[in-house]
């Protein structure tokens, strides 16, 4: 029997009477439901991979939840803000029946799509609710019932809502405290999350932070900035802390600027917007003052340049060397090494000096992005041209690149059909939008990058000759961390650029000996993670040698062992929680290629993660 929008309000919920009335506003039929709202498959990984913290700590909880009402015909569901479901948790018979009105992954339940039901009324109505047999509008939905509360993150805005659904005779009086305890897990979860990742990282982000941050007393005088404001005013923090904020920034006024006022100065021949971001308002005994470079249609998008690659070493200065003079050919190069060892601080230096420096400098992760939508990606796509797709199309990188330069990291990692369409495009110089019929010419230059032996690729069948010669203009190999001969200068260098760093931020001699004889699998990367950690850590103290060896991999290789080998999984837990992390580490922590890759689903993989405590 079907709600009759005008019955008695005693009888039906206000909220779903409301519901109701937006339902018919928009011109629904409550026997015609749309089923065909549906995300592709690579469109939801998309959205999975958007949501993945909330899915990576709600998964264990909702399959925690299911197992302990097992035997109940119902299904746990989680859905996006946007309505869209991407998980769901629940019994087999029940999901065939919920499959019949497109309540699974994929579908979108908002009410403009499924009409008056718990999810999208949860996220109108901004609080949980139950919607329960003819109280749906549609009447294919009326052996539903259905309760939904929304999730929302710390700070107010809504990361999801939790459903729970069941056969309307199953409806039973405690589905509206269980959906909000669910709930209430799931924000305790993530806010434990988030508060363990602040404490974690809160003296390393003020540094890593990619703008220039001062911070000032209420006298005006700096009393901390980090790596990016010391090279934009080139002076390290020794030598600054103490002065006039004024005194090294020309024409700021630091009255002005203690009450809260942008200004717009100049440094070094370039434009900045002085920025208050926090201060302490009771007091004024801080001000953290963020330097943003002014957007300019001319301006250079790279970040880095040739004086930020800091070497001492013969091998990596001839390096650097034919880098420069490469640079200015416009041929396409080809850049190999580890990872960690500089190939994005090659790329982007060698745009910096090139004919095209003052046009876009554009990167793309080729082993980031799923195989599917790689495409799109590099080339674009025209309107409709898949479910999902902006209803305007998009441009791809070769059109954003376009005079400037395109940087295709771990080209190694592209799959074959894309390697076919690249190389079409590089010889063409033209590209044609996935769905699309009409040629664009384009004119970038290609700088490629791979820690692969490209040529074993090849003899393997998973990289093709042709494409290798077209990118192959010249190469540049940089050397693993471990071969250079300035690594304790490289060491120093970190330390000297700390912000929590004094006079007592030093190595001891076994120190300096243990950095010369380690591996450093990961190599700058790991080099300054593990300097940053053990000079926070040494808490004013001298870096030692046992410091360091805490804080890297155990059995640790050593450069005085000519052949080294991987240490051998004491257990079955053990390798398989080294299988997980190389997954992650080979797709740059993407949850649905690692998933793939392991052959085992999604949310097996996040539950795995989560019981062995693995961050991506």
């Amino acid at each position: 029997m079907s709600v009759n929008i005008s019955a008695p309000k005693e009888t039906i919920p206000t909220f779903i009477q409301e519901s109701w009335k937006r339902c018919h506003s928009k011109g629904l039929q409550p026997r015609i439901m749309d089923k065909e709202n549906m995300l592709g498959e690579f469109e939801l990984a998309e959205f999975q991979d958007q949501y993945a913290e909330l899915l990576y700590y709600s998964s264990p909880i909702l399959e925690d939840v299911y197992s302990s009402i097992h035997g109940m015909e119902s299904i746990l569901l989680l859905a996006a803000p946007e309505g869209y479901i991407i998980e769901t948790v629940g019994d087999p018979s029940f999901i065939r029946h919920a499959n019949n009105v497109a309540l699974r992954k994929g579908a979108n339940w908002l009410e403009e799509s499924k009409g008056t039901n718990a999810i999208g009324t949860a996220i109108v109505e901004k609080k949980t609710v139950l919607i329960h047999g003819s109280q749906h509008f549609y009447q294919d939905n009326h052996f539903l019932t259905c309760t939904a509360t929304p999730i929302y993150h710390p700070d107010g805005h809504l990361l999801g809502v939790l459903n729970l659904s069941s056969h309307q005779q199953d409806y039973h009086p405690f589905s509206i405290s269980l959906v909000q305890r669910v709930a209430d897990s799931i924000k305790q979860a993530l806010l434990l999350a988030q508060t363990q990742k602040r404490e974690k990282n809160l003296y390393f982000i003020y540094d890593q932070h990619p703008d220039p941050l001062f911070t000032i007393n209420k006298e005006g005088n700096v009393t901390s900035l980090n790596i990016a404001a010391s090279r934009a005013i080139g002076s390290l923090e020794q030598t600054t802390t103490g002065q006039p904020i004024s005194s090294i920034i020309s024409g700021l006024d630091t009255l002005a600027l203690i009450k809260g006022l942008e200004q717009k100065v100049a440094i070094k021949n370039q434009k900045f917007t002085a920025q208050p971001l926090i201060k302490d308002t009771q007091h004024l005994s801080y001000v953290t003052l963020r330097l943003e470079k002014l957007k300019q249609i001319d301006e250079q998008t790279n970040r880095y340049h040739f004086s930020d690659i800091i070497s001492n070493d013969s091998q990596m200065n001839q390096t650097i060397s034919i880098a420069k003079r490469a640079a200015k050919l416009d041929i396409s190069l080809l850049i190999t090494g580890e990872s960690g060892t500089g190939k994005e601080l090659f790329a982007q230096s060698i745009h910096g000096v090139s004919l095209r420096r003052d046009k876009p400098f554009i990167a793309i992760n080729c082993s980031a992005i799923p195989e599917n939508l790689l495409e799109s990606e590099l080339f674009g796509y025209e309107k409709g041209a898949f479910t999902g797709a902006n209803s305007s199309g998009h441009k791809g990188k070769f059109e954003a690149a376009n005079g400037g330069t395109l940087f295709l990291d771990e080209i190694g990692d592209m799959p074959l059909t894309a390697q076919a369409t690249l190389l079409r495009v590089l010889q063409e110089r033209c590209v044609t939008r996935v769905g699309g019929n009409t040629s664009r010419p384009i004119d970038v230059r290609i700088i490629a990058a791979t820690n692969k032996d490209l040529q074993k690729e090849i003899e393997a069948g998973q990289f093709r000759a042709d494409l290798f010669f077209r990118l192959n203009g010249l190469t540049l190999k940089l050397p693993k961390l471990k071969n250079r001969t300035d690594l304790l200068m490289l060491a120093e260098h970190v330390l000297s650029y700390l912000p929590y760093r004094n006079e007592s931020t030093e190595l001891t001699e076994d120190a300096k000996t243990f950095i010369f004889e380690y591996e450093w699998p990961g190599n700058f990367r790991e080099l300054q993670n593990v300097l940053g950690q053990a000079a926070f850590l040494a808490n004013q103290n001298p870096i030692t040698k046992a410091l360091l060896v805490s804080l890297c991999p155990v059995s640790s290789p050593s450069r005085n062992v000519e052949e080294t080998k991987e240490q051998e999984p004491t257990s079955m837990l053990d390798q398989e929680i080294q299988l997980i992390k190389k997954a992650l580490e080979r797709t740059n922590g993407n949850i649905s290629n690692a998933a793939k890759q392991l052959k085992i689903g999604r949310n097996t993989l996040y539950r795995k993660m989560r019981t062995y405590k693995i961050m991506r």
